[in-house]
């Protein structure tokens, strides 16, 4: 296992992240969250690296407490955090920026691993 340093804000566990199109790339800071079902991306960071709805794979519906919220989903060239590297790699694709955040990292990248979140310490264990 590897051991890596978290930032908490606002209670939340947050970790940087490097998404990568066929053209650029970018490093963000996601939320970690283990209550998410998808790894989700804030839209407009996305079409940054050059996607767009157009490169759209599904349509995503996300539920919470606020309602329903329509979306879409592509293949990213390359995912990494942690130091764990995948391409392709599905996102969900949806407006988070209005809430702080650029991205969550859920379960469609945790479930591949072994992890532990050590609060004591600000670290996370893959």
């Amino acid at each position: 296992m590897a051991d890596f340093p978290y930032r908490v804000d606002k209670r939340l566990i947050i970790v940087p992240v490097t998404l990568r199109s066929p053209t650029s790339f970018l490093k963000a800071q996601f939320v970690l969250d283990t209550g998410a079902s998808h790894t989700i991306v804030d839209y407009r960071i996305v079409e940054s690296l050059g996607y767009s709805r157009n490169d759209a794979i599904a349509p995503s519906r996300v539920s919470s407490a606020v309602g329903k919220e329509e979306g879409f989903r592509i293949r990213l060239a390359t995912f990494e955090a942690f130091g764990k590297k995948f391409s392709p790699f599905e996102i969900a694709c949806h407006a988070l920026l209005e809430q702080g955040v650029e991205g969550l990292l859920g379960m469609t990248f945790l479930e591949q691993f072994r992890f532990c979140v050590d609060p004591s310490k600000m670290m996370i264990s893959i």
